[in-house]
């Protein structure tokens, strides 16, 4: 087999339910050109489909069964401390550490759930959870210094800059972020030698949570004159994201296979579904007995909640009190003033939630420290708490807010398997998010959202070009967990046996499919997840404050 390269663009969170349009009248033609030169689909996400989760399921091709991530935080496997997800947290090995060690050549740059960088055979560049920008957040560590004097720095926190105020100010920050980041990139693809390159832009997902409700004329929070003013900002933002697509693409040589993908697709949201409170209501979640705690819960019934105060400081014009709130400065003090997981009786609770996508896990004896719930009572609790869920109407409308209920084995697989949630609340996702959460962030159950109106939906982009694919091939049923062993394939490397995607063989064309058998391999994925904390304290701060910036945790 020749020698091949393989190029990978990531756009985080893009839709055909958006783009289409755009793509049809011409506004986005580098993006056109590449779906219509090769073959593409929707691609279908994780469960949940969540980057933290979806990101790492690309690059390994399992499910998080294997590679464990299921969202940005998770309750460490010893204590109820929430943990915050990083790269040494996947348990199997990435497709370019494979790739790496059979000899190639790879590059890397700004896919999420990197940090902290590692030894390979080839540079990485890292920024999402990246705490700062004193950190290492290169391999080798001096390619850091070597882009600095080249491009100048490359962003590694998302802008706020209008954020919640003017959204015309947000789009335009989004874009020069990308604009920004585009100079290091172009100066890798150029410089630097790679046989697999991998590059996300992600700004397009965190736009995506600001804005629905301005593209979207049916959400309820629609604001047409707002729409009217900052859609011409809206649509030059994704021209600027494909120009700048068009521009790398010209940078990769012409054999080159190129995929263009997304981890997840988008759409909108109008309600959050407070999964604890309502864990709470059932019984299955239990507070402290004590002074301080049946204080809290007595304001936090009244409604002293951090999204209340939230939209008291906002509305009072106190910006600054505002940020230290949305931000968690000082969280453990907000933690003692508002009711948290500190006022949860642990030996009383049999279920509780972390993570943004209706993910339950069971206070099981034997499991964690503070346990309250009989192994042999597990199966029976699943199912009242299935039974419920399904049950469970909107007030205002009747609609149902959980359509689907999954048990762990029913998703997840493998050497992870175990530390995962026991079940997933999967909401209709086209008006409902679950929201659970190290702290109780509202007093309701259901409630009309607060700062986004967009939110991750199943069904993402997929579109491959290059020698061998066969033109205008439509894909269908491609999933996330593919790209990964045609990658693999299309290098000439055999494919691990234990991973859960397949190659995408309907990409291609007969003669290259002929020619090119798959291959596999038996390789062992590993033992399970690695480290559970790769950060200090202050640096834990500060990640968990840009996932509080993105709406992430609360």
């Amino acid at each position: 087999m020749t020698q091949r390269k393989v190029a990978v663009f990531g756009l985080d969170g893009i839709t055909f339910d958006l783009l289409q349009p755009w793509l049809d009248d011409g506004r986005l033609p580098n993006l056109a050109r590449l779906l219509a030169e090769g073959a593409g689909g929707r691609l279908r996400s994780t469960i949940p489909p969540v980057s933290a989760s979806a990101w790492p399921s690309f690059a390994t091709g399992t499910n998080p069964g294997q590679h464990s991530l299921v969202d940005f935080t998770y309750p460490a496997q010893d204590s109820y401390e929430i943990r915050v997800s990083n790269g040494l947290t996947v348990a199997v090995p990435a497709v370019w550490q494979i790739a790496g060690a059979a000899g190639k050549q790879v590059g890397v740059v700004s896919l999420p759930m990197t940090y902290p960088p590692r030894p390979m055979n080839g540079f990485m560049l890292c920024s999402f959870l990246t705490p700062s920008a004193d950190s290492d957040y290169t391999w080798p560590p001096e390619l850091k210094q070597e882009l600095l004097d080249a491009c100048g720095a490359f962003p590694l926190r998302m802008s706020e800059k209008g954020r919640g105020v003017d959204p015309a100010v947000f789009v335009r920050a989004c874009k020069q972020l990308e604009i920004d980041r585009a100079r290091s990139v172009q100066y890798l693809l150029c410089e630097k030698p790679w046989d697999l390159f991998v590059y996300v832009m992600e700004t397009t997902d965190n736009l995506q949570h600001e804005i629905w409700h301005l593209v979207d004329p049916t959400h309820p929070m629609h604001d047409p004159e707002t729409a009217a003013r900052v859609l011409p900002d809206i649509l030059d933002y994704y021209e600027t994201v494909d120009r700048l697509l068009g521009e790398m693409l010209a940078l990769v040589p012409e054999d080159t296979l190129t995929i263009v993908l997304s981890d997840h697709g988008f759409g909108p949201f109008h309600k959050f579904f407070h999964i604890n409170n309502w864990l709470a209501a059932n019984g299955w979640l239990a507070f402290k007995r004590n002074p301080v705690s049946l204080l809290k819960r007595t304001a936090f019934r009244l409604g002293v909640t951090p999204i209340n105060a939230l939209k008291w400081l906002t509305a009072l014009g106190l910006s600054d009190m505002r940020k230290n709130v949305k931000r968690g400065r000082g969280g453990k003090a907000l933690r003692r003033f508002f009711l948290s997981f500190n006022d949860v009786d642990w030996a009383r609770t049999k279920a509780f939630s972390v993570g943004n996508f209706g993910q339950v896990y069971l206070n099981v004896k034997g499991q964690r420290p503070q346990r309250a719930l009989d192994p042999a009572d597990y199966d029976a609790l699943r199912d009242a708490i299935i039974a419920a869920a399904n049950e469970l109407r909107d007030p205002e409308d009747g609609s149902q807010v959980v359509p689907v209920v999954y048990r762990r084995e029913e998703v997840f697989h493998g050497i992870s398997e175990a530390r995962l949630p026991d079940l997933v609340l999967h909401t209709d996702r086209a008006k409902y998010v679950s929201f659970g959460h190290a702290d109780f962030g509202s007093n309701r159950v259901i409630e009309p959202s607060t700062g986004q109106t967009g939110h991750h939906h199943m069904e993402g982009v997929v579109g491959l070009r290059g020698p061998g694919v066969r033109a205008g091939a439509k894909l269908e049923g491609a999933s996330l967990l593919d790209p990964a062993p045609t990658i693999l394939h299309y290098l000439g490397l055999p494919v691990p046996e234990y991973m859960d995607g397949r190659v995408l063989v309907d990409a291609f064309t007969d003669e290259f499919n002929a020619a090119n058998p798959v291959q596999y391999s038996d390789i062992d994925p590993g033992r399970g997840a690695g480290s559970d904390s790769v950060y200090s304290d202050a640096e834990e701060e500060l990640v968990m404050q840009k996932l509080r910036d993105l709406g992430y945790v609360a």
